[in-house]
């Protein structure tokens, strides 16, 4: 069995110290989570809440996850997340394959390093793609770009 302890830089007060120099003690939160040890009880954690919340929706979406992998089903793992994930109707079948193993690969890397931000931001942008195919955007018609070209700015020629 791997270990899956995320490489942390721990931060340790003391109660006292956060009583005494409360100020130093939240702005080393701001760094990351502060371990604060008493004498008299177990430790507490002082963190930001955007991470605690971060924290909390990326251990449920792994839920869901691993519900769906260990879920003896006939259909292919892209089709079991359509439970969870519904908008994925809206993709063709090898984007839903596409978006089942980056979500799987991002959500593995977000658990080694204890950030999930990158997977909210895989799942937006998938999403996006669904809502966009749901829309009518097909993505043809459009001449692509090999390479960037300038253009002027909107406007630049209107006095205003």
């Amino acid at each position: 069995m791997v270990a899956m302890d995320a490489p942390t830089i721990e931060q340790r007060v003391r109660f006292s110290d956060l009583s005494r120099d409360s100020k130093a003690v939240a702005e080393a939160a701001e760094r990351g989570p502060v371990t604060i040890t008493r004498r008299d009880g177990e430790a507490l954690v002082l963190m930001l809440k955007s991470e605690a919340d971060a924290d909390r929706a990326g251990l449920a979406l792994a839920s869901q996850i691993i519900a769906v992998a260990v879920t003896d089903w006939p259909d292919s793992f892209a089709a079991r997340l359509r439970g969870p994930f519904p908008w994925m109707l809206f993709l063709s079948e090898t984007a839903q394959e596409e978006f089942a193993a980056e979500l799987v690969e991002t959500a593995r890397a977000c658990a080694s390093i204890a950030r999930f931000e990158p997977l909210a931001t895989v799942i937006h942008a998938w999403q996006s793609t669904a809502e966009a195919h749901a829309a009518g955007w097909t993505g043809d018609g459009y001449d692509w770009l090999d390479s960037p070209v300038d253009v002027e700015r909107p406007g630049a020629g209107d006095q205003v």
